[in-house]
């Protein structure tokens, strides 16, 4: 049962204590006023029994959620009539009003506030031409002390409602976050969220000289596997990829889905050495990939190495020295680790392969060795912080 149809369920308790205990109000200023028989016959059973037979008219409905609606407004139809039983007693009719529009906040539907307003106003009216009552605005100590029990309740469930929902925010959010920082597909990190970590092991190295190297990995030939065997096997080869490169990492790594059939490595404390060795593993690993129902078909994978350098002003400068080394790699053959080579203090990391294929504006290699026609990248964050 979904929680719209749940509805009725949540409401039933308020509805029968805040009932009952604003018939005890009403009560108490119809022993000072005076009142027939029956509107005190009225006013029992619709602060008592009412409440159950809402529950059970909603639990027998077909729609619980509709049928509690009515019932908010019937509701909203009793606290309108109790008022001019009161004969306008200010301090009660004004409770028990706001109190009932509060409520409704809690259980009713969009604009259901300004529904049960309307239905108050307009069952007071009503009963207000057909008993006529003397209007006694001031309200005696009896019937003030007779709404300290309801105000508790509300002050009681208002509390308790906005714990609820600050509680299930909190969930939501933390949900949101790992939703943020997660690749659905392949589990690594989000490309966001892997650039960050990217950026502070940058400014780390920057300001306490704490080694980092940064793996930039290329599936070879995707697109072919996507035109082969379809797009539904290419996302199992992603999926299957993302796990052997978290099998690859030591726990102070970091893997990330940098875009399309592209995946970035952070080595952190990790001099290029090292760093080249948890290359090598991801791309043997990667060269162990089988699918069940495809046996024939092998995944290969070229990966460029690049140690953090004290040129690199921004993680744009840290990844473009291993793209170049990606780029020698798919020269040399593809299936292939290369690192880059330090640079000289002050030089710029520029991509392999410029020349007359590259676009002067965009520095993108226009040329028809680019990578396999993974998806175009997304745009940088700005990250020039130091």
């Amino acid at each position: 049962m979904s929680l719209r149809q749940r509805i009725h369920r949540r409401t039933y308790p308020l509805r029968v204590s805040s009932m009952a205990l604003g018939g005890l109000v009403v009560g108490t200023a119809m022993t000072e006023m005076g009142a027939s028989p029956a509107v005190w016959g009225f006013v029992l059973v619709s602060a008592l029994v009412w409440p159950h037979i809402a529950f059970l008219h909603a639990r027998h409905s077909r729609d619980s959620h509709r049928a509690e609606h009515a019932n908010l407004q019937i509701d909203a139809l009793i606290i309108g009539s109790w008022i001019p039983v009161m004969h306008f007693c200010a301090l009660p009719s004004i409770a028990l009003l706001a109190i009932s529009i509060a409520d409704r906040n809690h259980t009713a539907t969009r604009d259901g506030w300004l529904q049960s307003l309307v239905a108050t106003l307009l069952a007071a009216a009503l009963v207000a031409l057909l008993l006529r009552p003397v209007p006694d605005w001031e309200a005696s100590l009896a019937v003030q002390l007779s709404m300290l029990p309801l105000l508790l309740l509300h002050s009681v469930f208002s509390s308790w409602s906005t714990r609820q929902l600050v509680r299930k925010l909190a969930r939501q959010n933390v949900k949101l976050q790992v939703l943020s920082r997660i690749d659905p597909l392949t589990t690594l990190y989000s490309r966001d969220y892997w650039w960050q970590k990217a950026r502070a092991a940058l400014r780390d190295y920057r300001q306490t000289q704490a080694s980092a190297c940064l793996l930039i990995v290329d599936i070879d030939h995707f697109k072919r596997i996507n035109d082969s065997f379809g797009h539904t096997v290419g996302d199992e080869v992603l999926q299957a990829i993302g796990l052997t490169i978290r099998h690859c990492l030591r726990s102070h790594d970091a893997a990330g889905r940098y875009g399309g059939d592209e995946f970035a490595v952070l080595c952190m404390h990790t001099q290029l050495d090292d760093a080249y060795a948890v290359a090598l593993r991801i791309r043997n690993q990667l060269s162990q990939l089988r699918v069940r129902e495809h046996p024939q078909l092998r995944v290969s994978a070229s990966i460029g190495v690049a140690a953090a350098d004290p040129s690199f002003l921004s993680v744009k400068d840290w990844i473009n020295a291993a793209d170049s080394a990606l780029y020698s790699a798919k020269d040399a053959g593809r299936d292939q680790v290369i690192p880059a080579a330090p640079l000289m203090a002050g030089s710029a990391p520029a991509r392999a392969g410029t020349g007359s294929d590259t676009d002067p504006d965009t520095g993108s290699d226009t040329g028809p060795d680019t990578r396999d026609s993974h998806p175009t990248h997304q745009p940088e964050p700005d990250d020039t912080l130091i």
